[in-house]
């Protein structure tokens, strides 16, 4: 279960790739959909590039939109399943999405299909953390493997975040959309500790395994997970801890004739 508060913890790392994805787009934008608007931290970056949009949020977590509604008052929120059709939503001058794809099993159907929410050469700009091939991605399905001994408790677990290569990205895109653009960001934060990085992922990868563990469970689980993690995440001179993410960043333009060039290139 989302939980806002608890996500928002990190807020100023948390914000930083949408204010960076949102500065990347340099024309006008009158109407604007966040899908995935989480808690409205991704839509205030939108906001304070774009002061005068009318600006719609789009999430799943009702608890998430509560956080959103305090923030930004003046945005119309709408709690929908994001993988899901959109289109009675109208048409927009830009479609936002900060690290909302990766939870979706079929990523480029929904890049194919929000194109219809688009208006011509309008933008869709999407940010996707690269989360399976960071080494915290890899310490937590070891622990959750030697944990769960029985094999009952993770049986049903499937990987609940999706992850491809920049270029698989880049070639998704441009079956679509014209004027493509791939960029990937190693951003550093600086943690208080190693279990700050814990703290970090457990509102967002950590979910899936902790909703299926007891009270007892859980503390035992994530004494393991910190411990291990210590084990990778060295504390620098100074007792801070470096936190690599990676993140990879895309958009494009919905053009009619550049659907003209992306069929003369794939004949």
């Amino acid at each position: 279960m989302w939980n806002a508060k608890l996500y928002d913890t990190f807020s100023k790392e948390r914000i930083q790739p949408s204010i960076d994805l949102a500065n990347r787009i340099d024309q006008l934008c009158v109407r604007i959909l966040d899908v995935g608007c989480g808690s409205g931290m991704s839509t205030l970056a939108l906001r304070k590039r774009f002061p005068e949009a009318e600006i719609v949020g789009v999430d799943l977590s009702a608890d998430m939109l509560e956080n959103a509604k305090k923030l930004l008052p003046d945005v119309k929120w709408i709690q929908r399943d994001c993988s899901e059709s959109l289109v009675d939503l109208g048409q927009f001058d830009l479609v936002f999405s900060n690290a909302f794809l990766q939870w979706l099993s079929d990523q480029e159907n929904f890049i194919k299909n929000i194109r219809k929410c688009i208006k011509e050469n309008g933008i869709l700009a999407l940010q996707i953390p690269n989360f399976e091939t960071m080494p915290i991605a890899g310490i937590i399905k070891e622990v959750a493997r030697e944990f769960d001994t029985s094999g009952d408790i993770f049986a049903t677990l499937h990987d609940n975040c999706y992850n491809h290569s920049l270029i698989t990205y880049y070639n998704m895109m441009s079956r679509y959309y014209s004027n493509v653009e791939v960029w990937q960001t190693n951003y550093m934060h600086q943690m208080d500790n190693s279990d700050a990085v814990v703290e970090f992922v457990k509102s967002t990868a950590l979910i899936p395994y902790l909703e299926r563990l007891s009270e007892l469970q859980e503390k035992e689980f994530l004494g393991q997970l910190k411990k291990r993690t210590a084990e990778y995440y060295k504390p620098c001179e100074n007792g801070k801890v470096l936190f690599p993410f990676e993140r990879i960043f895309v958009h494009g333009l919905n053009s009619t004739s550049g659907d003209r060039d992306i069929h003369e290139k794939m004949v």
